[in-house]
């Protein structure tokens, strides 16, 4: 009989397989010049930010991160779908804390109940999102989805709540939207902002959750200093780079922390077979974005466009 991890470690094979495959020297040196030709094209076809937008781009190319709130930004329909989210996370917290004491490392709101509020979904492919992930990414976003991440206070530094970074793309995009007030206690989010630069397509991409001796090896003594805690109020936005740059959720201790995490990454990213996070099926995706505008349809089914050998890699799971 095979246990759920076996199954998982058979389930995940093919893509780690691929990995592997894809950080062999002479495989690694093809994509590299593959995908800086492909910036270089698309320079000229960058879209155009307002001095505000503009802004987060240029602090998330300095420091992979910028925070800001729902007001400041003022993009249309946020209000509804802040306080839509906050209703799903309330209803699952029950849930969520079973879960957390049988030893779930990582909880998420079911994904089946953000594609019955299909707005969740779809206001992360509102123009101007795109627009800054876009200009920071440098090729046209692909659109992996949101999820309403729960973090139960527990205190346990277990799972995201190491310092890591995530496997999707070279460089990446997420959004990530507080549902309610978050402090130092609630597990804010943390990143060191200072990119590990021993991981590109020279040198290869691995990826392991990291103690204070890998980090100080990576960024190098010091690194302390550099990281960023994103304490804020209710509709508090941090868009970030969580590829280049170690980050994390703060082991909360006294509140529970619920937050949308919105993912974009270039079209194509690095390793699709290390994407589709959210657990949103495939076919949801397609139903909620079935009557938008061809770019949002292109940014949300990036997939349909991958070479044939990598749609047929089964992405690995959460």
């Amino acid at each position: 009989m095979i246990g759920l991890k076996e199954s998982r470690w058979l389930r995940d094979l093919l893509a780690r397989t691929t990995l592997k495959l894809f950080n062999q020297r002479h495989m690694r040196s093809w994509l590299g010049r593959r995908y800086d030709d492909s910036v270089r094209r698309h320079s000229s076809s960058l879209p155009r930010l307002g001095s505000a937008d503009a802004g987060i781009v240029k602090n998330l190319n300095e420091r992979g991160i910028h925070v800001t709130t729902l007001d400041v930004l003022g993009i249309a329909g946020a209000e509804a779908v802040l306080a839509r989210s906050a209703a799903l996370a309330e209803d699952f917290a029950e849930e969520a804390r079973a879960l957390a004491r049988g030893g779930r490392p990582f909880i998420i709101v079911p994904p089946e109940q953000i594609a019955r509020s299909a707005m969740i979904f779809r206001w992360g492919l509102q123009s101007r999102l795109l627009d800054i992930a876009e200009a920071y990414l440098g090729l046209p976003a692909a659109y992996d989805g949101v999820a309403i991440n729960y973090t139960v206070a527990d205190g346990q530094a277990i799972s995201t709540r190491k310092w890591h970074r995530d496997w999707e793309d070279r460089r990446m995009l997420k959004v990530a939207v507080y549902l309610h007030t978050v402090d130092d206690e609630g597990g804010p989010f943390q990143q060191i902002s200072c990119p590990d630069t021993l991981q590109d397509d020279r040198e290869g991409f691995t990826y392991a959750l990291s103690d204070d001796s890998e980090l100080e090896r990576r960024l190098g003594p010091g690194y302390e200093r550099h990281v960023v805690s994103c304490e804020g109020p209710r509709g508090t936005v941090v868009f970030c780079d969580t590829a280049r740059y170690f980050h994390r959720g703060k082991p909360a201790i006294a509140r529970d922390r619920a937050a949308l995490f919105y993912s974009y990454f270039a079209d194509p990213p690095r390793h699709p077979f290390l994407c589709e996070r959210t657990g949103l099926s495939r076919a949801d995706v397609e139903w909620m974005v079935r009557r938008l505008p061809e770019r949002q349809r292109r940014a949300a089914l990036w997939r349909r466009r991958l070479p044939p050998l990598l749609r047929l890699i089964p992405p690995a799971s959460l």
